[in-house]
């Protein structure tokens, strides 16, 4: 799953000729959809939408075995 987040718009719809292929709600948007994935990557940062990664696991957090 990915999640995204857009700043600048927080109640975002992304639509085409074909229809609505993306929708913030709260400025986040998370989908398994890997085409709606793939398109919001490629769009250019002026857009303010931007990927929200994990946080790095520290050493510590990891599961002793």
């Amino acid at each position: 799953m990915a999640k995204f987040s857009s700043e600048k718009y927080p109640a975002l719809t992304l639509q085409d000729d074909k229809g609505i292929w993306a929708k913030f709600e709260g400025g986040e948007l998370e989908t398994t959809d890997a085409a709606v994935i793939k398109r919001l990557r490629g769009l250019p940062e002026e857009e303010g939408i931007s990927e929200v990664k994990a946080p790095a696991k520290a050493e510590g957090d990891a599961k002793k075995e």
